[in-house]
């Protein structure tokens, strides 16, 4: 690859540490450092390199730099050695190498001594551009060294020997970490002359880690629109650069990207990657990051698109249960027609400046019943049949599902596994109503319900496995609420990205009386790392009067979910 091509397929940075990739070498024949020795006399070194071929991402050992630069290079003039590990030295290391279009290889130890030897003969190189490199070690390489220092200051200089300067641009920052060079400048002293030229940033962020103002360089969307063909991509910890600046000229000159991007923006990881099925992340991903790569990776998507439910879009949705229209409106009519007046009535809360508000029902399907039953749990469980075509119904016309549960005296986790296949499917959420949750001495109607975040926490649990089992959007969990008794420790509710915990407030009354429930319902505990959002509740009969969508649409903060029985 030119280095005129250089800015167009510009390296990109998206995650941490290593992992070994010497299966993933090029399928194309690599010559062996003794076929190479004995083949110097009879034929010219012509720089080549390969299209990289990766199973896995690259490893930035020193002995998997060698084999990196055994599946790309084939033969090239020099080759930049590195003798330190640490980001300055990584990172000035790779910026000469990747302008230069060359091999980079760590020498740290005596013990690299052989292989790195043996790579440069079967490179055929004609010196060594050396990094802080050990001199004794530096002598026993076998072929010239040309001696390069860490930069330390933004001066770039020039020595009185035939020289070349190369002065990197300013590299845009991550929230988190410098991901360009930051104020160091390469000093460049070679044994021969190279045509200034004006470095295009070494490593840059993807689009959606672009939080950090750029400085001095066009936007990165205008830089790289992604990384293109059909090449692969590596992935490396924007906490942890070293790896990814090792890996760059090799994934470089094979044709890769290496991307430093923060996987908890999976809609602009997907947007970004386009489609690409060749990533491979070079750390060890959480059960959360690889469920965020799959789907970033996959085609799945909510109602009204992405795969975060909030705050892009809002709900409103008809609740009951569809037996009886004493528990909702959703029991006074069919499912067609159901999706029809949901979907007029979500439309109504469409306003400018909003979220668009998306059509849902939240079905209960575990009653709550004043007889044991055979069971003994004082509820009674819908057979999922009757709730097919309710859930079909809503699939088909991309109205969200919330399945409601009156659990009495079982468990919420084991009546939502009643319903498994159901939340299996994305756009299906589950609802937990801690009013009818019972104690086992406990009767319905006689007291108010509660339920602690030990067991609220296992739903999500399960949930979250789900989730990723089926490489699912975020799924929505309601909690509802209209006494702080009934969550009684909602601060120690658990709040993983892969569920939107909602707090939904069922005060009821007149519309003063409806503020004051909401108000204290968002004063009630809450934990430092939670994010929960809020939901409100029109009650047809039961409100004095219902409040209208502009009246909803003026609650703070801006009820996500908006639910009518």
């Amino acid at each position: 690859m030119k280095t005129s091509g250089w800015l167009a397929a510009a390296l990109i940075l998206v995650a941490g540490a290593c992992t070994d990739a010497s299966e993933g070498s090029s399928s194309a024949a690599i010559t062996t450092a003794s076929t190479l020795e004995a083949s110097t006399t009879t034929a010219p070194c012509e720089p080549n390199t390969s299209p990289l071929e990766l199973t896995r991402a690259p490893d930035t050992s020193a002995s998997g730099l060698i084999a990196l630069s055994k599946s790309v290079y084939t033969c090239m003039p020099a080759a930049v050695v590195l003798g330190r590990n640490d980001l300055s030295a990584v990172k000035a290391a790779a910026r000469i190498a990747v302008e230069r279009e060359l091999p980079l290889l760590q020498l740290l130890s005596s013990d690299d001594i052989a292989p790195v030897a043996e790579e440069l003969a079967r490179l055929r190189v004609d010196e060594v551009i050396a990094f802080d490199l050990d001199p004794v070690l530096a002598g026993q390489l076998g072929v010239p060294v040309v001696p390069e220092t860490v930069p330390t200051t933004t001066t770039t200089t020039t020595t009185a020997t035939s020289s070349s300067a190369v002065s990197p641009s300013p590299e845009p920052e991550s929230p988190s970490t410098t991901v360009g060079d930051g104020a160091t400048t390469a000093t460049v002293q070679t044994t021969t002359t190279a045509a200034p030229t004006t470095a295009a940033p070494l490593i840059t962020a993807a689009p959606l880690i672009t939080a950090a103002p750029l400085t001095s360089i066009a936007p990165i969307s205008e830089l790289v629109d992604g990384p293109g063909g059909g090449a692969p991509v590596v992935l490396v910890d924007p906490t942890s650069l070293a790896a990814g600046y090792l890996a760059a000229p090799a994934v470089h000159a094979g044709g890769g990207t290496v991307a430093a991007v923060d996987l908890n923006d999976v809609d602009g990881l997907r947007r970004w990657l386009d489609g690409r099925d060749e990533v491979y992340p070079a750390w060890q991903l959480s059960p959360t990051q690889r469920w965020q790569l799959d789907l970033a990776m996959s085609g799945t998507e909510l109602f009204g698109g992405g795969t975060q439910v909030f705050p892009d879009r809002r709900i409103v949705a008809y609740y009951g249960n569809p037996l009886t229209f004493r528990l909702g409106i959703l029991g006074e009519t069919d499912p067609e027609r159901a999706v029809e007046r949901v979907t007029e009535r979500a439309a109504l809360y469409d306003a400018e400046g909003l979220p668009p508000a998306l059509p849902g029902f939240e079905i209960i399907v575990t009653v709550a019943s004043n007889r044991a039953g055979d069971d003994g749990n004082y509820s009674n469980e819908m057979d999922p049949e009757i709730i097919r075509p309710w859930v079909d119904a809503a699939v088909a016309n991309d109205v969200s599902v919330i399945l409601d549960l009156q659990p009495g005296r079982t468990d919420f986790v084991t009546q939502a596994k009643l319903y498994e296949e159901f939340l299996r499917l994305p756009n299906v959420g589950l609802a937990l109503d801690p009013e009818w949750r019972l104690e086992p001495d406990q009767r319905h109607l006689r007291q108010i319900g509660s339920v602690g975040a030990d067991e609220i926490n296992a739903v999500i649990d399960y949930l979250t496995t789900l989730v990723r089992e089926e490489t699912l959007p975020q799924k929505v969990l309601i909690l509802h609420q209209f006494q702080e008794r009934m969550l009684p420790d909602r601060e120690r509710v658990h709040t993983p990205p892969e569920i939107a915990v909602v707090v939904h407030v069922d005060g009821q009354g007149s519309l003063g009386s409806k503020y004051g429930t909401w108000g204290a319902m968002l004063a009630a505990p809450t934990g430092p790392d939670q994010q929960l959002w809020w939901a409100w509740k029109n009650f047809i009969h039961e409100d004095f009067p219902t409040a209208t969508p502009g009246q909803v649409n003026a609650v703070e903060p801006l009820p996500v979910i908006v639910t009518y029985q």
